[in-house]
């Protein structure tokens, strides 16, 4: 099976997508073709990606429409997957924008997609694929993360540490979790920031800004990017990990924190829910959290996250409990030599189909 990968030239950015294609590739046998595309013009050859059994795209290129019609018009017998990291037309707060009409419409060149989550498969289900064109293969852990975690003591007598692994960009929450830290000053905690800050330099520049400005500002570190194969450690330092983002179609993050034994705050959007073993459509706006490990409140309620952290930082028993919930629902996850197996096999499928 010869495959071609279409991904973005910010391949080596350290976002989530970009690691999950990079860790998949890396597990892939040698037939496989890296073709990275410019992510803000178009390629200047569609015509020169090599044939292939299966060309795979990056949804972060759906913004080339033309240059992949004529992509599948050079290409008429391959088959076209879909890796759907994020789409405009899949986030309910994104769904009426013009860019994602225009994905809709170009969501009919392809034969199928592959997801990160059931929320994703049943959103694409929704739109112009067929729901059993769509495979779900959930990114894995590195074997070190199934490692024992370190004991982490009560917070009594030092402050309790905070942790959320984001990047820099307006739809990760963080001006709204710096405010719910703000009503949370008279608590003891401390709160690291670990992302990218050249993806969206102007918001980033905001929110330092914002940031010095704060009365909580020397309670909070900046920590940039941190590479991925050094994350372990920085998980084993912190109590409990926050993410507040506005939607997610996964949540790598949230995955890693769990299998290190962290208590998880986060909000219920997309498929965030189901790294909890939650079905998103039932799981209750504050669903009880020793139960599932995750404490998820809506993402559009300030005083719901406030509550939540509040609840966590003066209860460590519960805390702990959650941690332990954590730790258990990530024995479910896959390793990613696991992903990378059932990417093949959904390639597979596709080629054997259409063969």
């Amino acid at each position: 099976m010869d495959v071609v990968f279409l991904a973005p030239d910010i391949h080596s950015l350290p976002t989530g997508g970009n690691i999950y294609n990079r860790r998949v590739l890396a597990e892939l046998d040698g037939s496989v073709h890296l073709e990275l595309w410019p992510v803000e013009r178009a390629p200047e050859d569609p015509g020169a990606v090599p044939g292939a059994d299966v060309v795979v795209v990056d949804s972060l290129l759906l913004a080339h429409g033309e240059a992949l019609d004529a992509l599948r018009r050079a290409q008429p017998r391959g088959s076209f997957v879909l890796l759907a990291h994020y789409l405009n037309c899949i986030d309910p707060t994104q769904s009426d924008t013009a860019t994602a009409q225009r994905e809709r419409k170009r969501l009919r060149l392809f034969d199928g997609a592959i997801t990160t989550s059931q929320y994703v498969r049943r959103a694409l289900a929704g739109e112009t694929l067929d729901r059993e064109s769509i495979a779900v293969v959930p990114p894995g852990l590195d074997d070190g993360f199934r490692e024992p975690v370190p004991d982490r003591p009560g917070a009594t007598g030092r402050p309790l540490r905070l942790l959320t692994v984001a990047n820099v960009l307006p739809g990760k929450g963080l001006r709204r979790l710096l405010r719910g830290l703000e009503a949370l000053a008279d608590a003891s905690w401390r709160w690291t920031l670990v992302g990218d800050e050249t993806l969206d330099r102007g918001f980033a520049t905001d929110f330092r800004q914002r940031l010095a400005a704060s009365s909580v500002a020397d309670r909070v570190h900046l920590a940039g990017a941190v590479p991925e194969g050094e994350m372990r450690p920085v998980y084993d330092a912190h109590d409990v990990c926050v993410v507040p983002s506005r939607f997610e179609t996964c949540s790598m993050s949230t995955r890693e924190a769990m299998a290190r034994g962290l208590a998880v705050v986060a909000t219920r959007v997309g498929g965030l829910p189901e790294n909890f073993g939650m079905d998103p459509r039932r799981a209750s706006p504050d669903p009880a959290p020793t139960e599932w490990g995750g404490y998820l409140v809506d993402a559009g309620r300030l005083p719901g996250l406030v509550e939540a952290l509040r609840t966590v930082l003066h209860r460590p028993a519960l805390r702990a409990r959650m941690a332990q919930a954590a730790r258990r629902q990530s024995q479910t996850f896959p390793t990613w030599s696991e992903t990378g197996r059932r990417f093949e096999a959904a390639l597979q499928e596709w080629v054997d189909v259409l063969t």
